[in-house]
């Protein structure tokens, strides 16, 4: 289980997971550790391509949420992540019909940076990778 969070993060937090595209996609969170967290959901019938695959675009924004999710612990009072680089890599086809499971792990925090990697995995395979850069600006 995760340590606690000051106001700050649970704010940020609960803005990520209870509103807005995270609410709308379903996201719940699997797993929450200091520099690490895992994210799952299972497509809505909105987000697939008209045969039936996960449309990319939607995986490709869905991997913010567990990056931003595995440095919360580190955002101090005041400070908001912002994603000033992506990249994103989908090495298969996304099935329409299946639990993803996206694992964000923090690899390097610096006083104004963070670096993080995500993977998007179903049934253990790896579907998509990503690498987010983060600045850390004053809220």
């Amino acid at each position: 289980m995760a340590p606690p969070l000051t106001t700050h993060q649970a704010g940020l937090r609960d803005t990520a997971l209870t509103t807005g595209y995270g609410l709308w996609a379903g996201l719940e969170v699997a797993e929450w550790a200091p520099a690490r967290a895992v994210v799952a959901f299972r497509p809505r019938p909105e987000m697939l391509t008209p045969w039936g695959t996960l449309n990319g675009g939607v995986v490709s924004s869905l991997v913010e949420v567990p990056s931003f999710l595995a440095l919360l612990h580190t955002v101090e009072d005041g400070e908001l992540p912002v994603t000033n680089d992506i990249f994103v890599q989908h090495l298969r086809p996304l099935p329409g019909d299946a639990r993803y499971m996206l694992t964000g792990t923090l690899l390097r925090r610096s006083r104004t940076m963070a670096w993080t990697d995500v993977v998007v995995e179903v049934d253990g395979a790896a579907l998509t990778l990503a690498r987010i850069t983060k600045t850390m600006r004053k809220a």
